[in-house]
């Protein structure tokens, strides 16, 4: 599962409506295949609750319907977000062993 922002196609540039989660190793929807074209997602949080699902069904025909739901969407309308690399202090690192060898020491010395 990652994180993603989902796009609706409209005016100049695609306009992402929803943050949600991929699931690129579905490959069924309510027990109905998915196309190579399509994949599964769940929508976690509407930006444009008016907008309208890519791929519409009897039930879901707006990001309002489609909240907390699983729904099928196109591959082309998805940004996967990329999580920040941690970066972690060298003085982060001398501090966490300087603590540790000195617990090690009075562990040996009591």
């Amino acid at each position: 599962m990652s994180q993603c922002e989902l796009l609706v196609e409209g005016g100049i540039f695609p306009q992402v409506v929803v943050i949600g989660k991929v699931y690129e190793e579905s490959t069924t929807l309510h027990n109905v295949p998915l196309s190579p074209y399509v994949v599964k997602v769940m929508v976690e949080k509407v930006r444009v609750v008016d907008a309208r699902v890519p791929l519409p069904s009897d039930e879901v025909t707006t990001m309002a319907d489609a909240f907390q739901t699983f729904i099928a969407w196109p591959r082309h309308l998805i940004r996967i977000i990329q999580e920040p690399p941690v970066i972690i202090s060298f003085h982060y690192i001398n501090l966490y062993l300087y603590i540790i060898s000195n617990s090690i020491q009075m562990f040996f010395i009591l």
